[in-house]
């Protein structure tokens, strides 16, 4: 049997400060549900438009949608009557799967290069499509997909260095239920607080906290931001700079396995980066 790869990226639905006066108090996770069950379509350019459909429910909370292009594309076939070869323009559209939990706004996008070249272009479209719904856009929600980056290499540098000199670490307005009680929730709130969409705090010091970096780290990854460090490999060697990769994290499935199978692929993968704790699927 042949796997495919699915990608690993966040959404966050990011209120204003300053909110209406009708302000329903809708959660991310309602959001979320509401935006894919309207679904929606947006036109890319001309003939070319782009959908939401195939919504699937697993549970309460976890499932899967497609995402596709309708578009009109030049084939090429051989015709059988005349014994020539032709150029048709047809109706097309490719499509792919992206499985998601949205108590979390964790999404797992199935690559497809028929549909993009890459899943980043795929997370983008997603991104547009959300933000077309009636109720983000009646409430003005910064819509954000956002890649989960995988932290394995930057944690690893981290946990062999002699010392840690300076520690940063983004985040964004409020969103994600289960971040860090330490550095992404109340950051994410002062974020929201002064009118900002993003922001990073760096921290200094001869030796900084192992412990603590690392777990701010993987929080950070978890909640699809980014971090960086500046250590030092050996007492006597000169300060080398870390980072989160530019990839996703990334799960893996059989391409004839159960939705409910590559649900959990995409849900232990992101318990990879999150490391500390558990997410598992809401039963009936």
């Amino acid at each position: 049997m042949s796997q495919f790869e699915l990608h690993l990226y966040r959404t966050k639905f990011i209120k204003p400060a300053q909110k209406g006066l009708f302000d329903p108090q809708i959660t991310p996770q309602a959001m979320f549900i509401e935006g894919i069950a309207d679904r929606p379509s947006i036109e890319s350019r001309r003939e070319n438009v782009w959908r939401i459909g195939n919504i699937e429910y697993i549970d309460n909370t976890t499932g899967r949608f497609a995402i596709g292009r309708d578009a009109r594309a030049a084939q090429e076939k051989f015709d059988k009557d005349s014994r020539n070869f032709v150029r048709q323009i047809e109706q097309t559209g490719p499509y792919t799967y992206v499985y998601f939990d949205s108590r979390i706004g964790l999404l797992g996008i199935a690559k497809k290069t028929k549909l993009a070249s890459d899943v980043e272009a795929i997370a983008d479209k997603i991104k547009k499509l959300l933000s077309v719904s009636p109720l983000v856009m009646q409430n003005q929600i910064d819509v954000r997909v956002d890649k989960i980056l995988d932290p394995e290499s930057f944690l690893k540098k981290i946990r062999s260095a002699h010392s840690i000199k300076k520690f940063t670490a983004s985040f964004t307005g409020p969103n994600p239920i289960d971040a860090d009680e330490i550095f992404q929730k109340p950051l994410a709130f002062y974020c929201q607080q002064v009118g900002g969409d993003h922001g990073s705090v760096t921290v200094q010091g001869a030796s900084l906290n192992e412990d603590v970096v690392e777990a701010v780290a993987k929080s950070t990854a978890a909640t699809a931001n980014k971090a960086s460090a500046i250590i030092k490999v050996a007492a006597q060697s000169r300060s080398t700079k870390v980072e989160f990769g530019e990839h996703a994290k990334k799960a893996f499935a059989e391409v004839d396995e159960k939705m409910e199978d590559v649900m959990e692929a995409v849900l232990k993968a992101y318990r990879e980066v999150q490391n500390d704790k558990v997410i598992r699927r809401e039963k009936h």
